[in-house]
């Protein structure tokens, strides 16, 4: 199965139509969150969305389960701290796939033999590249890859990857450093 994984996509652009008509062979086409837009304007194209902190219709999910995937935003999860609310979530729901949103930084990342794909932002990403991203994810039994592309150009551009992981890294370093300074105050 061919996954197209969006977030952080404002759905009134212009670059989700690009994106679309672009990769038309994909499978299954999901959004982590943040359209922007009510409920009620549920974008045909896409088979699931989810609500992310600046989706303010209450009526999206906050997450979603397909087969063996766990599509959410991840912004009720502290994806920005640690993974262990969200593997949490996909163990209770067996999944082995969740793909999520939120931190604007594109990742590939395996705990507890879970998968975790945020495909970026496609409007701002928060690494020094300057671009959006979306992620394509081939996944069967017996085969699983996963590849990062440019908003507007669709090329592959894998190697911000390793970028990502390292924003990641300090984005947990200042929530440390902000929960250490609240209970401090208290």
């Amino acid at each position: 199965m061919k996954i197209l994984i969006l977030s952080d996509t404002h759905m009134e652009n212009g670059i989700l139509e690009d994106i679309l008509a672009y990769r038309k062979e994909c499978d299954l086409i999901v959004h982590c969150g943040d359209t922007s837009l009510p409920y009620k304007t549920h974008y045909k194209k896409i088979d699931y969305i989810v609500k992310g902190n600046h989706d303010y219709d209450e009526s999206y999910p906050t997450f979603i389960t397909h087969d063996d995937y766990l599509i959410t935003h991840g912004h009720l999860y502290n994806v920005y701290k640690n993974y262990d609310e969200l593997i949490r979530l996909c163990k209770e729901n067996n999944v082995h796939y969740c793909f999520h949103g939120h931190t604007h930084v594109p990742t590939l990342q395996i705990h507890e033999g879970i998968t975790f794909i945020n495909p970026g932002s496609t409007m701002i990403n928060r690494g020094s590249y300057g671009y959006g991203t979306y992620a394509i994810a081939e996944i069967d039994k017996k085969h699983f890859s996963c590849h990062f592309y440019h908003h507007t150009t669709h090329e592959c551009v894998d190697y911000i990857l390793e970028e990502g992981l390292t924003l990641l890294e300090e984005f947990k370093k200042l929530v440390a450093q902000i929960e250490k300074e609240k209970t401090l105050r208290q």
